[in-house]
């Protein structure tokens, strides 16, 4: 659930644009890893996880939103493309002021998405097509309209701590200056307890209190529910926001000259309101309860962490050699390491983006070297875009999409894909008076687009039928892509070049014992140039080169350890149009055409 206004809290400034000189591959500085075949992988390590966000997924009964059955019906999908993974946003009672994430009721379904009955029959369903099933769990906070919340205003024990309450410093005046996420104060006086009670979100969503024990209890209990019901893990969600200074000082001014006084990143919120050290033994305890049900029948239970922190807390969440926690805490640098230019860029630059390849590189090797060596490099994960951001086809441009998913598929570790990725789906431009994100109502209709998360939701484009054969309603909860004739599932399924076929080709090289368990590299290039080599001995390997340029260039990969001189032409970048590189042939390492914005993978034996 977090958000752009959380990323600009700990995002860099974004780099400078790249010379357009330079483009031969030079001197080998190796920072080679070797692969890990002495731990066998988990299903998570192995699979790709798929993020569905069931509003925009499929409806099944014509009322406009995605729904149960609706996934059910669209199983399929996973099992043509190879994904084994799916993870579902929150389906759990709630009277979406936060479209989900204001949870009413933790261990029944919202009836807009379906009933306990469907959601067994998801799980079965799921199952019997080799797919595991991960849920959304937020464990921050509740709808104020959960029992727990509304016992906790009446003094109802043991509900009285429940939340975070406090009285005043005068009438009025909340107990101090923190504010919200989403803007505006943190704080809301409730007349009947006669107390502030906390929501670092909406006002419709009170923080839980983590210093009460009984809290910690009751959602050990509701992860109880699902695993008995058949989920395979949970994405934890907002996880730095559990804990509070127990002084409850005021926060200090950020000094962003970009944010008003009622923005979120106004203030410095670092260990009063965010990521706090007793973060983590939450996290232990929730991995706790998913080791019991693991223990009991030997099957691997996941979690994974969400949390827009910095890299060296990011890495904490693995927990230690002893104890590992998350499976992997997610990993947003391919979001947030690489600055959005939708909002940080001089927009009369000529990219879309503001990096080059080594800086790619950088960031990359960044998150990978912080990973410690008893989890290994397939502990790793790579996010390229979820509900919360702007969809990567508009952040980075069409033409990279294909590029990027190549290098996400090919490194070390697990790949996460946003529903629509597979098809490059875009951002869908929609009006102040649309917009229905609570983060973008609250900012106003002069700052909303800035911090909209609609425009990344709208419903998934299967054909090119009414509704983009989405739902049968007249009209649907988020207006359609407009550009759902020409982007959808369907098509691409025809199209042998197409963004869905280099997307279930990526997925399948995912499974070859090279990228499984070979040693990766990343070869220095020049400029707009990033190479990744997935090399094991006795195997087919491979080489990613992405020409993330506005030009063509010419490349000579004779410099690069473990490259022959003559490879193979696997997946390239459906713009492509050189006839030296169609895919099945073979070319000269040595010198080769890629185009600009294109991505190629290049087979071989290795030296």
């Amino acid at each position: 659930m977090r958000s752009l206004v959380i990323l600009l809290v700990v995002l860099a400034v974004a780099f400078a644009c790249p010379s357009q000189t330079g483009f031969k591959i030079h001197q080998k500085r190796s920072i080679q890893h070797q692969g890990r075949e002495d731990k066998p992988l988990n299903w998570l390590e192995k699979g790709l996880v798929y993020q569905i966000y069931p509003r925009s997924f499929q409806d099944s009964d014509g009322d406009g939103v995605g729904d149960l059955k609706g996934i059910i019906s669209r199983l399929d999908h996973f099992v043509q493309l190879g994904i084994n993974v799916i993870w579902i946003s929150p389906i759990f009672k709630s009277p979406m002021a936060d479209f989900g994430y204001d949870v009413s009721d933790f261990t029944d379904i919202d009836p807009i998405f379906g009933t306990i009955q469907d959601f067994t029959d998801l799980t079965a369903a799921a199952k019997s097509k080799g797919l595991k099933l991960i849920l959304d769990m937020v464990p921050n906070h509740s709808s104020d309209e959960h029992e727990w919340f509304i016992k906790s205003v009446n003094r109802i024990d043991p509900y009285t701590d429940y939340y975070v309450w406090l009285d005043g410093d005068a009438p009025g005046v909340p107990p101090t200056n923190w504010l919200s996420v989403f803007g505006g104060p943190a704080w809301t006086f409730n007349e009947q307890r006669g107390q502030w009670y906390l929501h670092q979100f909406v006002a419709k969503q009170p923080d839980l209190n983590y210093r009460n024990p009984l809290v910690h209890e009751e959602f050990k209990n509701i992860l109880r529910f699902w695993l008995d019901r058949g989920t395979d893990g949970f994405r934890v969600d907002a996880v730095p926001h559990l804990y509070e200074d127990p002084a409850f000082p005021d926060e200090l001014p950020s000094g962003n000259p970009n944010a008003d006084p009622d923005q979120y990143e106004y203030l410095i919120h670092d260990q009063i309101t965010w990521n706090r050290p007793e973060t983590y033994d939450v996290m232990a305890e929730f991995r706790q309860v998913l080791q019991e049900y693991e223990d009991g029948d030997g099957q691997h239970r996941a979690m994974m962490t969400e949390a827009y922190v910095p890299l060296e807390n990011v890495i904490q969440f693995y927990g230690n050699e002893s104890f590992r926690m998350a499976d992997f805490p997610f990993n947003f640098a391919l979001i947030n390491g690489i600055s959005n230019c939708l909002y940080y860029c001089n927009t009369t630059t000529t990219r879309g983006y503001p990096y080059d390849g080594t800086q790619l590189r950088d960031t990359i090797v960044e998150f990978l070297d912080a990973i410690p060596s008893w989890v290994g490099p397939q502990g790793a994960n790579w996010v390229l875009g979820n509900h919360d951001q702007r969809r990567l086809a508009s952040r980075y441009g069409e033409a990279l999409v294909d590029g990027m998913i190549m290098v996400q598929m090919l490194l070390p570790g697990t790949p996460v894909t946003y529903y629509g990725e597979e098809i490059s789906m875009k951002d869908q431009f929609i009006s102040y008076e649309d917009t229905l994100d609570p983060q973008g109502c609250q900012m106003g209709p002069d700052r909303y687009e800035k911090f909209s998360r609609d425009p990344a939701r709208t419903p998934m484009q299967w054909d090119d039928t009414f509704n983009a054969g989405f739902s049968t309603a007249a009209e649907t909860w988020l207006p359609m892509g407009e550009n759902y004739p020409t982007v959808n599932v369907k098509l691409q399924k025809e199209n042998l070049v197409s963004h869905l076929n280099i997307y279930r080709t990526m997925v399948a090289l995912r499974q070859e014992a090279s990228v499984l368990y070979g040693a990766y590299d990343f070869p220095i290039v020049d400029a707009d140039a990033f190479t990744l080599t997935r090399i094991r001995t006795n195997s087919t390997s491979y080489i990613v080169v992405l020409n993330v340029g506005l030009e063509g260039r010419r490349f000579n990969l004779s410099g690069v350890t473990g490259i022959p001189e003559k490879a193979k032409v696997v997946v390239r970048s459906v713009q492509a149009t050189s006839g030296v590189t169609q895919i099945g042939f073979t070319i000269n390492t040595n010198d080769f055409p890629v185009g600009a914005q294109e991505g190629l993978v290049l087979s071989f034996v290795a030296l």
